[in-house]
Parts: C-alpha cells; structure tokens; sequence
C-alpha cells in the first residue's frame, strides 16, 4: 500500500515539480498541491513541506545545500532557500 505521503510526492512529480530524490521528502497532508508551481521547482532530497497556506511559486529552489523545512509559508518567484527552518514568512521575488 502507498502512503498518503508517497501519493502526494508523486501528484507533485506529475504536475511538473522537479524531485530528484522523493523517497526522502515529506507533504503535509493539508498542503494544497494547487499552490505549488511547476514551473521551474525543485525540491530537493530531505525537505518538508507543511502548512494549509503555503503558497510556492516558480523558479522556487528549496534544499540545495541541506533539508529546508517550510510551514505556512509564501515563496514569490526564484526564491531560493538552501537550507534552514521557515514558518509564517514571506519571501518576495
């Protein structure tokens, strides 16, 4: 049986995000897919993303040099965060 989480990565992975390693990457389950772009996103081996409004645009760039972990967060486009804990922020094009 898939888990929820696995079924989430892949509708990710579907729509066009860019996850070179999903087995390592965690979807909160109120995450809404719809705000997440897939222009241009990468999300990379250890991130988590949590939070009902986190909102994800194009370009967006998470974990390049180590797990990012966002909750409830907005990411305007080409937003690269490389690693670190992020909650209630906003980060502008």
């Amino acid at each position: 049986m898939i888990s929820n989480n696995r079924k989430l990565v892949d509708a990710l992975i579907k729509k066009g995000v860019n996850i070179p390693n999903p087995s390592t990457v965690e979807i909160g389950e109120e995450t809404d897919l719809d705000l997440i772009s897939s222009q241009g996103v990468i999300i990379h081996a250890g991130c988590k993303i949590f939070g009902e409004k986190t909102l994800i645009m194009s370009g967006v760039e998470l974990g390049a040099r180590s797990p990012v972990t966002i909750n409830n967060c907005q990411l305007g486009r080409n937003v690269d965060l490389k690693g670190g804990y992020f909650e209630e922020s906003t980060f502008l094009d």
